[in-house]
C-alpha cells in the first residue's frame, strides 16, 4: 500500500458533516448552513451515473459559494469518446487546456498552473473525486484534477480512495474492499452524502476529461500502476493523464512495466531533498516532468536553478482548508509552478493573478 502525501486521507470536512452513522442511503441528510466551497480532501465522492459527462448542475453540482461557480456544471456533448486521440500538440506558445504538451512538460513555460484536489467539491452535492466535483473544477476554470484510482477483483480501474470503503466515503458500500469487489458492484456504490453520485470507472471519467483538463492519477497500491498504465493508453490519454509516483516506484518498479516508457509522472519528493540530485544525476527518467514537495519547502532558488534546466516543473499540495488567494499565490511567487488545493477557487484566482503579472495570456 502506497502512502505518498498526495493521497492521505484528508476528510475530516466529510466525517464531519455527515457523522458516523451506518443506515441506509437514502436516510442521509445534508446538514443546514453548509458552505457549499469547502475546498476538497484527499476522499469523499461520485455520481450515481458513471458517467461523467452526464453530470448536470442543479442537484448534481453545488455552486461554490466562494468563487461564484456557475450553475451549469458543463455541457456533457462536448465529452469526447474514449477512442478519440485528444489535442494535437500546440503550435508555439499556444496554450491547450486539457494537454501536457502545452506548457506542463515544457519547463521552460512561465505560465503557473492550479489542480483540484478530488475536483472542487464540497460536503452538501458533490462528494469528493465525484463527476459533479470534476465537473465544478472544470467550470471554475482548474488546469487539473487529482483523482484516486484502484482496481477491481474483474480487473477494472476505479475511482476510489479507501479499501475497504469507509462508511463517510458511502453508507451503502461502506466495509467492503475495491479488490475484491467487481467493477459493476463498486459503481453501484453512491457516495456520502449523495444519494445520486456513484464511484466511477477510470475509463469513464478520461473519456470526459478529455479536452478539459488534465487529471493526476494517485494510484493507491503499487500494484496496480502497470493496470493504469494500460488504461491511459486503451483510452489514448497519454496527452492529458499522469501519475503519481514514490521515487521508489520511479527507480525500481517503473523500469519494468510495459508502455511506462510513454506515459507521464509526477514523482514525490516530500522533504527528503536529496531525492533531487538522484533522479537528476543518477537515474534520470524523461518522463517524470513534476517533482512534488512539502509546503514547507522553498524551491524558490532550486526549481529555477535545478529542476527546471533539467526539464522537471515544481508541484506542491496544501491540505489546508481554505486555503487563501495570497498563501496560493505566494507559492507561485517562490518558485512553485503548479499548486494542487481543496481550495479550488482560490487557486485558480491566484493563478489567474501571477501568470497577469507575468505576462502569460491567457492567464
Amino acid at each position: 500500500m502506497r502512502a505518498s502525501p498526495s493521497c492521505i486521507l484528508f476528510l475530516g470536512a466529510v466525517a464531519a458533516a455527515c457523522g458516523d452513522q451506518a443506515g441506509p442511503a437514502d436516510a442521509v441528510v445534508v446538514p443546514d448552513g453548509v458552505e457549499s466551497d469547502v475546498g476538497s480532501p484527499d476522499d469523499a465522492a461520485e455520481p450515481d451515473d458513471a458517467e461523467p459527462g452526464d453530470v448536470e448542475s442543479p442537484d448534481d453540482v453545488a455552486e461554490l459559494a466562494d468563487a461564484g461557480e456557475p450553475d451549469d456544471a458543463g455541457d456533457p456533448d462536448d465529452a469526447a469518446g474514449p477512442d478519440d486521440a485528444g489535442p494535437e500538440a500546440p503550435d508555439g506558445d499556444e496554450y491547450v487546456p486539457g494537454s501536457l504538451a502545452s506548457c506542463w512538460t515544457d519547463a521552460a513555460c512561465p505560465r503557473v498552473m492550479a489542480i483540484a484536489h478530488g475536483g472542487a467539491w464540497n460536503v452538501a452535492s458533490a462528494p469528493y473525486n465525484s463527476d459533479a466535483a470534476l465537473a465544478n473544477a472544470h467550470e471554475l476554470g482548474c488546469d487539473g484534477v487529482k483523482i484516486d484510482v484502484r482496481v477491481t477483483a474483474d480487473d477494472v480501474p476505479v475511482i476510489a480512495h479507501s479499501s475497504p470503503i469507509e462508511y463517510y466515503e458511502s453508507l451503502d458500500c461502506g466495509g467492503r474492499r475495491i479488490e475484491e469487489m467487481t467493477a459493476a458492484q463498486v459503481t453501484a456504490c453512491h457516495r456520502l452524502p449523495s444519494l445520486t453520485e456513484r464511484f466511477q470507472r477510470l475509463d469513464d471519467v478520461l473519456g470526459w476529461l478529455r479536452d478539459k483538463m488534465v487529471v493526476q492519477l494517485c494510484v493507491k497500491v503499487s500494484g496496480d500502476i502497470q493496470r493504469t498504465i494500460r488504461e491511459i493508453h486503451d483510452q489514448a490519454a497519454e496527452d492529458f493523464a499522469f501519475i503519481e509516483l514514490d521515487p521508489s516506484d520511479l527507480r525500481s518498479l517503473v523500469p519494468t512495466l510495459e508502455g511506462a516508457d510513454s506515459v507521464w509522472y509526477l514523482v514525490n519528493i516530500a522533504d527528503n531533498l536529496a531525492e533531487v540530485d538522484t533522479l537528476l544525476d543518477v537515474v534520470r527518467n524523461p518522463r517524470a516532468f513534476l517533482f512534488e514537495f512539502d509546503p514547507g519547502i522553498d524551491v524558490s532558488t532550486l526549481a529555477p536553478d535545478r529542476l527546471h534546466p533539467a526539464g522537471v516543473r515544481s508541484f506542491t499540495y496544501d491540505s489546508a482548508t481554505p486555503l487563501s488567494i495570497a498563501a496560493i499565490r505566494s507559492y507561485f511567487e517562490n518558485g512553485y509552478d503548479v499548486v494542487s488545493t481543496q481550495s479550488a477557487a482560490n487557486a485558480v484566482e491566484a493563478r489567474r493573478t501571477v501568470n497577469s503579472a507575468r505576462g502569460v495570456s491567457p492567464p
